[in-house]
């Protein structure tokens, strides 16, 4: 994966999915040091350069993400964090690169804005990725979402350009990466568990598509003939529940998906059991909340086309909409 999709992947999988499991995370952080993150549910298990091991416990944060224990910090939004030690001065680290991911490997610049140049009353942060054939720009001011999104020329200074094309899409809230001539996009937050993105052609600075993919991510992105093939888990939110009404709501599901009329749909017992458990008296009402499918597909994305989506043979999953 790319560093953002990375990082987004494993944060949906614990902040919208509650995963139990660990992920862990290399940073490469500015003093020439790495730090070896494992991000769990609540808490983030850090090796330090000394080999040092400390357990962060996760904190409330309204955008991003915030592990602290008094003493050692980490907190940050998309691939960069800022860690901490006592009352040291932070240090600003980003995920390492991850050689042979599905999306185009960036060449990527940051920059501080203050004030008034961001065209707020706020400082900021300015990321830019550099592509074969166009930039991408992404203005961070601390709060949730990008304050603004931008398609630029090859090799466009780092800086904001009144030129460059502004994205304006209520969907797009972060830089996920590109992949020849197609920029991803995802949304400034989860939901249902998967996290939504958008695919846009940097040409004619248009969208081509949108979708949510799983906490596993992008599983491969290829380019073509100027036709772009992915593959992920898809996230499907139903309008009904799978689990209280098997059959219409079944029929209902593979009608959507296109799967065949008997197709194995996943069993959602597991899904929602932990919320029954935390409320037994509810056990009727959280069985009809309406159901979540993530189930592998194929997705062929091309200007001027609607996308093609076909299911694929697979494991599928099955839980209860947030």
């Amino acid at each position: 994966m790319t560093q953002r999709l990375k990082i987004f992947a494993i944060l949906a999988a614990f902040l919208f999915c509650g995963a139990a499991r660990a992920e862990t995370v290399t940073f490469a952080c500015e003093d020439g040091s790495e730090l070896i993150v494992a991000f769990s549910e609540e808490k983030a298990s850090l090796t330090l350069a000394s080999g040092e091991q400390v357990e962060l416990p996760q904190q409330v944060s309204g955008s991003g993400f915030w592990y602290s224990n008094g003493r050692y910090e980490l907190r940050g939004k998309g691939d960069e964090a800022q860690f901490a030690i006592g009352r040291m001065a932070p240090i600003t680290c980003t995920v390492k690169a991850s050689p042979g991911g599905p999306l185009d490997q960036p060449k990527m610049q940051v920059i501080q804005l203050p004030a008034g140049e961001t065209g707020y009353d706020m400082a900021g942060e300015l990321r830019c990725y550099g592509y074969e054939g166009f930039s991408l720009k992404e203005l961070d001011l601390g709060e949730k979402g990008a304050a603004g999104l931008y398609i630029a020329p090859a090799n466009a200074a780092c800086a904001l350009d009144g030129k460059d094309r502004r994205i304006q899409d209520e969907m797009a809230g972060y830089v996920l990466g590109a992949r020849g001539p197609f920029a991803f996009f995802s949304a400034a937050d989860g939901w249902n568990g998967g996290l939504p993105f958008v695919v846009y052609d940097t040409v004619s600075a248009s969208r081509l598509m949108d979708d949510s993919f799983s906490a596993v991510g992008l599983e491969s992105a290829s380019v073509a003939d100027g036709v772009l093939t992915l593959r992920y888990d898809r996230t499907y939110s139903a309008d009904c529940s799978l689990l209280a009404e098997p059959d219409a709501c079944g029929a209902a599901i593979r009608s959507a998906l296109k799967l065949p009329a008997d197709a194995v749909l996943p069993d959602c017992r597991p899904g929602y059991q932990p919320a029954i458990d935390m409320d037994p008296a509810q056990k009727t009402a959280i069985e009809a909340w309406p159901s979540v499918i993530d189930y592998p597909v194929e997705t062929v994305v091309s200007a001027g086309a609607e996308p093609n989506i076909t299911p694929l043979a697979g494991p599928m999953a099955c839980r209860p909409s947030a």
